[in-house]
């Protein structure tokens, strides 16, 4: 066969062996991150062969005909296609894994294999060490990038206010109602009327968010993405989502969903002053790594995402076991969080 393969069992040593230049005689398969990975398709390939690496991890679209749909809109894979093939190598200071391949159309990816390396958990949550580890790495990017002028070469990278986000007013109406008959009495009651009231408001309330300096950020910043080493350096995935936003909408994915509840009410002020002295000391402006603006729009963005679950409740399969309990645990941490931060009332709601 030996072209650009659409599922995983299409890949071969034909194709492997043109496009890693080497020769591969043999292979063996292993799925990985099924239901995790919600729009991709992903594999760890051993290899047998001249010179060839022990094992590589490839990637592949979505086999879902709505996946595949949402990330065309979404530009998810050309997004990633042009992070490695124009931005990794001007990235300073974040650990990214080595990309031996990459293609736009149709999509493929191989990377190195990080392995022993392991992936946090997102479900279970960070060690304190590893919450550190990513508020250090997060604060890195941010400031490297921050208020860059460079960052308008990256015009296929969407903005905050691009029509894919603004879509969460048009999709609540539809999700809402089976996100309440899931949730409803686990959350706050407050947070639930708090989302109801701030739709209308998202596309005001992003022209005023997206009025903060931009930088360039993941987009997907949460634990399952996130490769942690025995000697402590953290080796950063997944860059389908990576945008051009403000600082704090990685943080807002990370502290307001990654962490288990507990866990954020007693780090979570330690954490956003160590992000803000890295920040500080990377050369952002004080004004913007202010711990009290850093907190507002840390609020501002939870809310947010407690607003977009109606929308990502759509294509929530129940019957994987993993993504429900995914799920559940980002919705009651965000809406913890919210309600924690006093969300509604900072946004006058």
């Amino acid at each position: 066969m030996g072209g650009t393969p659409i599922v995983l069992g299409d890949i071969d040593k034909t194709w492997l062996s043109d496009v890693l230049g080497v020769r591969v005689t043999d292979l063996s398969m292993q799925v990985i991150g099924a239901g995790e990975g919600f729009m991709g398709q992903l594999a760890r390939v051993s290899l047998q062969g001249d010179n060839v690496p022990e094992s590589v991890i490839v990637k592949l679209p979505t086999s879902d005909p709505g996946g595949q749909v949402m990330g065309e809109m979404m530009g998810v894979w050309k997004r990633e296609h042009r992070f490695y093939t124009e931005l990794a190598s001007r990235m300073k200071g974040i650990t990214l894994a080595t990309c031996l391949y990459s293609t736009a159309e149709p999509y493929a990816l191989i990377l190195e294999d990080l392995s022993p390396a392991r992936a946090g958990d997102q479900v279970a949550g960070p060690t304190p060490a590893q919450a550190r580890t990513a508020i250090d790495v997060a604060a890195t990017l941010h400031s490297n990038w921050f208020d860059k002028p460079e960052l308008e070469e990256f015009d296929w990278m969407p903005r905050l206010d691009d029509p894919m986000t603004a879509s969460i007013g048009t999709m609540f109406p539809i999700g809402w109602p089976i996100f309440l008959e899931r949730y409803q009495d686990s959350l706050p009651p407050r947070v639930l009327a708090w989302c109801e009231k701030f739709v209308p408001m998202i596309e005001t309330w992003m022209k005023t968010y997206s009025d903060w300096p931009c930088t360039l950020t993941h987009g997907d910043f949460r634990l399952d993405n996130m490769f942690f080493s025995e000697n402590g350096s953290m080796t950063l995935i997944d860059w389908q989502l990576s945008m051009r936003t403000p600082s704090t909408t990685d943080l807002v994915y990370f502290l307001g969903t990654n962490i288990p509840t507990a866990m954020r009410r007693e780090m979570q002020d330690e954490l956003i002053i160590r992000y803000c002295n890295a920040m500080r000391d990377g050369g952002v402006p004080d004004e913007w790594a202010d711990y009290d603006r850093i907190v507002q729009g840390y609020a501002e963005g939870v809310l947010f995402y407690c607003t977009s679950f109606a929308a990502s409740i759509l294509s929530l399969d129940p019957a994987n076991e993993r993504g429900a309990a995914l799920m559940d645990s980002l919705v009651r941490r965000a809406f913890s969080a919210a309600d924690d931060l006093d969300a509604g009332s900072r946004l006058g709601i």
